[in-house]
């Protein structure tokens, strides 16, 4: 995908206006919304629960995060009925780093509220990552327009690149699926590689 986007034109967006333009493009989704992660470590200040596990409050971060979010039920209801949904391909290393730990545990809470999450292990993408690049992270909307997240060098999101030429966005689309047909379902890597474990552990 990296190698997709080498040569793509794209448009800068700061944080804010990622936001406000993702917001419009999803009224607009012509296709499924998939993403890509592959970042091991990430910073989400304003974020209650994130800033619990940062400090070390791993119990209270594990509460926050079950809290119902009303936002994303109202996500999801908007891609439900936009015949949409949200594919999201969670790439991991081993050992897991403590925030990715406590990342899938959210990433549980929002797959029971209706994403649909699949889990690859960084030691299969090698091959692909040698030819395409190491896998970017990616917000693609149907065929019309995808968003490369941007983060500074502490895992803090600054904004976006946004390219709308349709072949790379249906390139980077394809890719995407197949890597998905390959990864494994959320809910049994959580059971045998998660459940019951806490950082350091």
């Amino acid at each position: 995908m990296r190698d997709l986007l080498r040569s793509a034109v794209g448009e800068r967006l700061g944080l804010a206006g990622y936001d406000a333009d993702f917001a419009v493009a999803v009224d607009a989704v012509d296709g499924p919304i998939l993403r890509t992660q592959r970042l091991q470590t990430l910073r989400e200040p304003g974020n209650p629960a994130w800033e619990a596990f940062a400090e070390g409050a791993w119990d209270e971060a594990l509460r926050l995060a079950a809290e119902p979010d009303p936002e994303t039920v109202r996500f999801f209801d908007q891609l439900d009925k936009a015949g949409s949904g949200l594919r999201r391909l969670r790439v991991v290393d081993r050992p897991l780093s403590a925030y990715l730990l406590w990342e899938l545990h959210v990433l549980r809470h929002r797959a029971e509220a209706g994403e649909r999450i699949r889990v690859l292990g960084a030691d299969r993408l090698a091959g692909f990552e040698d030819k395409h690049g190491r896998i970017p992270e990616l917000m693609v909307l149907g065929d019309r327009v995808l968003y490369e997240v941007m983060y500074d060098p502490s895992g803090t999101p600054v904004g976006a690149r946004k390219v709308v030429e349709p072949g790379v966005v249906r390139a980077c689309r394809l890719q995407i699926e197949s890597l998905l047909d390959e990864a494994e379902p959320f809910e049994a890597y959580f059971r045998h590689e998660v459940a019951g474990r806490r950082p350091g552990g």
